[in-house]
């Protein structure tokens, strides 16, 4: 049984993107803004998590936070055009396991998810 990857992210071009470089090896779920994402979380399981940071309803800082909450090591991989934020206190203090900026280096990304998950 393949391992869950959720992707999180209001740009459909990259859910598509990441879900292309992900599905041979893991299955892949979508949620296109943070609501959905928290929704998800707390009734499906998911062995990691992208998110992007700025999303509509739930903005990914506050997405971070409550699936910390809820689960405190489910690896978590940040996907955003914005580095700066990669110096924001809450993702220095959420155990986050990577932050990739956009445009993503897709092999990068697949070694570090294989890293954290496996196949």
């Amino acid at each position: 049984m393949k391992k869950r990857v959720l992707v999180c992210d209001d740009e459909e071009s990259i859910r598509l993107l990441l879900r292309e470089a992900l599905q041979d090896s893991y299955e892949v779920v979508e949620a296109a803004d943070g609501r959905e994402t928290l929704k998800m979380i707390a009734r499906e399981h998911f062995d990691l998590v992208f998110l992007d940071i700025k999303m509509p309803h739930v903005h990914g800082l506050a997405a971070i936070e409550r699936i910390r909450e809820k689960n405190s090591t489910i690896p978590i991989i940040i996907c955003s055009a914005y580095r700066i934020m990669q110096d924001d206190i809450v993702v220095k203090t959420s155990d986050i396991a990577a932050f990739f900026t956009k445009p993503i280096d897709i092999l990068a990304l697949k070694r570090k998810v294989f890293e954290l998950i496996g196949k």
